[in-house]
């Protein structure tokens, strides 16, 4: 395979410089530094908890993603935080949910900024009250700052959000494009599920030489469903639509692809197929070998998953996707 990845030396690193800036967030809360409490959350059988910070804009937005700054260290098997934005009903509470993006934790990514793609645009009007929504499955560090910005905080029982007597300083940030950083870049964005969820693409890990742990996973898709991720070598690759899947785009060279399935639990559940995962959640386990000769390859990648309610002749639905450059 290593063969396969081998390129021309001077396309690389043009395509690596091309790929160093990360896109700073269009809206963010306490993240100037990586100083939490400490806190970690309480762990219930009743399922994972649910936090929510009141924010307004101060301008019109329309966010695609966003991160949360913790970690979760106490789970056995991994499992999986949401992060959503809802809009605020008439008890000054979480009304309705406007988008949502789920990403796999496990122990390895550490206290850090971690992240997913949202699986609808949200548009965010400047004045206007929000909440930025963290479901967890218990045993995570809670996100807040001591000292911080504080918001108005609300906790999940059930269906229902209860205000908490205490605000507290969240730290968080949205984005007004999908999840990049400094080697892995998005490219081009998904086709609709037959739920009307855009799924996104994206990865937390470093694509670094020697990385065991590095993946790539995504969100949105229909539950229990299966499906390729496809991966290529041509950085210069250009999209091409998709034969019977309208509104679908092929984004990378179909050098190889591998089958995988979409979870259908919630954010307590254990990674798939060891468990049921999450609930139209995928993922992709990309080892990267400890070999040096892999620094500067890169390679293109997306996802496409069977969805028999969309409708069309060829019934898959396709993420966004990701070219990242191995370090």
């Amino acid at each position: 395979m290593n063969t396969r990845f081998a390129t021309g030396a001077l396309g690389m690193a043009i395509f690596a410089t091309a790929m160093t800036a990360q896109t700073q967030p269009c809206i963010s809360a306490n993240d100037a530094n990586n100083s939490t409490t400490g806190a970690i959350s309480s762990f219930s059988f009743a399922g994972p908890n649910g936090h929510g910070w009141q924010f307004t804009p101060t301008q019109t937005l329309v966010l695609f993603s966003a991160e949360v700054f913790t970690e979760n260290q106490f789970l056995t098997n991994r499992g999986f935080m949401t992060l959503e934005i809802w809009d605020t009903n008439f008890i000054f509470q979480p009304g309705q949910r406007l988008g949502s993006g789920t990403f796999e934790v496990d122990p390895s990514l550490g206290l850090e900024w971690h992240g997913a793609n949202f699986d609808a645009p949200i548009p965010l009007l400047s004045g206007q009250t929000y909440w930025f929504v963290w479901i967890e499955p218990g045993g995570s560090e809670l996100p807040i700052e001591p000292g911080g910005i504080t918001a108005t905080y609300v906790k999940r029982s059930g269906n229902s959000w209860l205000t908490q007597p205490t605000s507290t300083a969240p730290k968080w940030r949205g984005y007004c494009t999908q999840l990049d950083s400094a080697a892995v870049v998005p490219v081009g964005f998904g086709c609709p599920a037959s739920t009307g969820s855009l799924p996104g693409m994206m990865t937390n890990y470093e694509p670094t030489v020697g990385n065991s742990d590095f993946q790539l996973e995504a969100s949105g898709f229909l539950p229990g469903t299966i499906g390729l991720v496809i991966l290529g070598t041509n950085p210069g690759f250009v999209g091409l639509p998709v034969p019977g899947a309208p509104g679908c785009s092929l984004v990378t060279d179909a050098l190889a692809t591998f089958t995988v399935a979409t979870g259908t639990g919630d954010e307590g559940s254990n990674q798939f197929p060891a468990g049921p995962g999450f609930a139209g959640h995928c993922v992709f386990p990309f080892a990267i070998p400890a070999n040096p000769l892999l620094s500067g390859t890169v390679i293109g990648s997306q996802f496409a998953m069977l969805d028999l309610a969309i409708g069309t002749p060829l019934p898959l639905v396709f993420s966004n996707g990701l070219q990242f450059t191995i370090q």
